[in-house]
């Protein structure tokens, strides 16, 4: 458990009722209670909120848990300046390391007498001093680095995670969005790409169009379609096996997942394996006992299935931190991870989705699950729908649209001809809906090449457009 593997005392009958082993969770969490255990980031909360104060997107990454000397990922780096002269969302661009590795030693080896004059230092004085007066000072590799105390060691699960599923307290409250990105993503990350998909977490309200589907070119009216708001946003798991949720091969799919976290290929230790096999397990076990349910009742809602589908790649994730939606669905992701002790985020990302997705499906007495018709096929291939899953509130706000509820219409001939109508450019970024709904985006690379292009293209009138009212004022 989070307590045995930090040695910390178990609680006991006379203690508070918060106090549990499950219940207690590193204070730096944001999901962590009045009752929590110590880690490395609870010194650096504050000046972390100061290194982000007035950003509006921050894009980050973090070597932890050994001693690192030199950071794998490199970026341009970004304290929002450039974005704010084009009055864009600010990105600041972090790095959280340990304050006594080898590459902190080097930085600081390397910065000339004069700025350290600037901080109160000199060349003599001590390591400890230096790193206590330079944090967050520092840059190396586009990133400004922020130093973790007793971080050079191996870090539990549930502190591991933190900055990943969990991170909304190591930010300024006037921070909106965040970007994870691990240090191990193949692609060099720029502040733009965090620019771009924090854009992406929302989209306009869309009017009814029509399509055009097949050889014969049937028309279609697709009906107009909600303001979507994504709490998270990640990209889908390639190759996922071409199965429904209810019978996804959950091994097969396990063994893709450690081989894109670099586990495959007997790069796993016995317990890694082991604890993988356990969880995996698991969510075969409960699928299986939930499942088996509707041929033991006559009851509706139990002929509901649940279905593992939700399979992610987690090398990037962006975050929405001023969304509630957005907490409670990061500190059940957080929680149902940390407790496995694995690696595999993806996995228990797929069994959180796919948990709320049969309450959404129960709770709002939607039909039972049908073999895919022409009309879900158009759905796909002619909108985004797949890639928003909605999240399911209890609050007054209106339900979020789940794909199987937006219904093409044949468009009979004598009237196929009419004008189109057209798409609303509403992309909304600070003008929002006061009662939109919430979802999950999984973004394909398709959609995302396509989009890119798209905001690339408008970004750019628009600098052209501003550049041209200054020259007039000037």
């Amino acid at each position: 458990g989070v307590l045995s593997r930090r040695g910390i005392p178990l609680c006991s009958s006379e203690d508070d009722p918060t106090c549990s082993d499950e219940n207690i969770l590193p204070c730096a969490s944001e999901c962590s209670t009045t009752a929590c255990s110590p880690s490395p980031f609870d010194s650096i909360i504050n000046l972390s909120h100061d290194a982000t104060e007035d950003c509006d997107v921050v894009m980050y990454t973090m070597s932890l848990g050994y001693d690192v000397d030199e950071l794998r990922l490199e970026t341009e780096f970004s304290d929002g300046t450039e974005q704010e002269g084009w009055l864009e969302s600010t990105v600041c661009t972090i790095a959280y390391i340990p304050s006594e590795s080898k590459l902190v030693e080097s930085v600081i080896e390397q910065i000339p007498l004069a700025s350290l004059r600037k901080r109160g230092l000199t060349k003599r004085s001590s390591f400890n001093e230096k790193v206590d007066k330079l944090n967050g000072y520092l840059a190396h590799k586009g990133w400004v680095l922020i130093l973790l105390p007793g971080a050079t060691d191996s870090l539990p699960s549930d502190v591991t995670y933190i900055p990943k599923l969990s991170p909304a307290r190591l930010f300024h409250p006037t921070v909106r969005k965040i970007m994870f990105v691990d240090e191990y993503f193949s692609h060099t990350p720029y502040p733009d790409d965090a620019q771009f998909l924090s854009y992406e977490t929302s989209r306009g309200a869309l009017k009814a169009r029509k399509v055009t589907v097949g050889p014969k070119k049937t028309k279609y009216t697709i009906p107009e379609e909600p303001e979507r708001r994504a709490v998270l946003l990640v990209s889908p798991m390639r190759n996922v096996p071409k199965a429904s949720g209810d019978k996804m091969p959950l091994k097969d799919v396990t063994r893709s997942l450690m081989n894109e976290v670099g586990l495959g290929d007997g790069e796993a230790d016995d317990n890694e394996l082991r604890d993988v096999d356990t969880q995996r397990g698991f969510y075969e076990m409960s699928r299986g006992f939930i499942n088996s349910l509707g041929t033991r009742t006559p009851n509706y809602a139990s002929h509901h299935v649940i279905e593992i589908e939700s399979f992610i790649r987690s090398r990037w994730v962006v975050h929405h931190l001023k969304l509630d939606e957005g907490h409670q669905l990061r500190c059940q992701w957080y929680r149902e991870h940390v407790k496995w002790n694995t690696h595999l985020d993806q996995l228990s990302f797929a069994y959180v989705m796919a948990k709320r997705d049969l309450v959404r499906k129960i709770i709002t007495r939607q039909p039972l699950s049908k073999e895919e018709t022409m009309l879900d096929k158009i759905i796909k291939l002619k909108t985004d729908a797949y890639e928003w899953h909605p999240i399911y509130t209890l609050e007054d706000s209106p339900q979020a649209v789940h794909r199987s509820e937006i219904n093409p219409q044949a468009i009979p001939d004598n009237i196929a001809e009419l004008p189109e109508q057209e798409i609303s450019d509403a992309k909304p970024a600070a003008v929002e809906n006061d009662t939109p709904s919430f979802y999950v985006r999984i973004m394909s690379d398709a959609v995302m090449m396509q989009s890119r292009k798209q905001w690339i293209k408008a970004r750019n009138k628009r600098r052209q457009f501003i550049e041209q009212q200054r020259s007039k004022e000037e």
